[in-house]
């Protein structure tokens, strides 16, 4: 079942412990807490046995500053409930790619994570992980 909000879109592949997102353009402070929100809640069943989060960010645009502070804390909360695993799926973003290594930095994540050019690519990885 998809989860939509003004080009964000939060998912759970069926049978596996892997949530993903992805966000078309720009993204918003509010629109970041939402998925924030949408990750805890799509993720809550398998907070104890671990799960894994996968986000494509290749049609995604740079944030700004205060857009970074909140993917922090976002990335901050899915460890703190249970996350094992974050993949980016980067597509030709590089910038973005290079803002969401910044965001992992920040955050002090102790997690797995990497970076790929597909989604298929993502999945196969992290279900060696989860």
């Amino acid at each position: 079942m998809t989860t939509n909000n003004k080009g964000m879109s939060v998912d759970v592949i069926v049978g596996k412990a892997i949530v993903k997102s992805a966000k078309v353009g720009t993204a918003t402070a509010d629109e970041i807490k939402w998925l924030t929100n949408q990750l805890l809640f799509h993720s809550a069943k398998y907070k104890n046995s671990g799960w894994a989060y996968i986000v494509d960010v290749s049609k995604m645009n740079p944030v700004t500053p205060d857009i970074s502070v909140e993917l922090v804390n976002m990335t901050k909360s899915v460890i703190a409930n249970g996350c094992k695993a974050m993949a980016f799926v980067q597509g030709g973003a590089f910038m973005t790619t290079a803002q969401a290594q910044q965001h992992q930095k920040q955050s002090n994540s102790t997690i797995q994570e990497k970076y790929f050019a597909t989604e298929k690519e993502a999945i196969a990885w992290v279900e060696t992980i989860i």
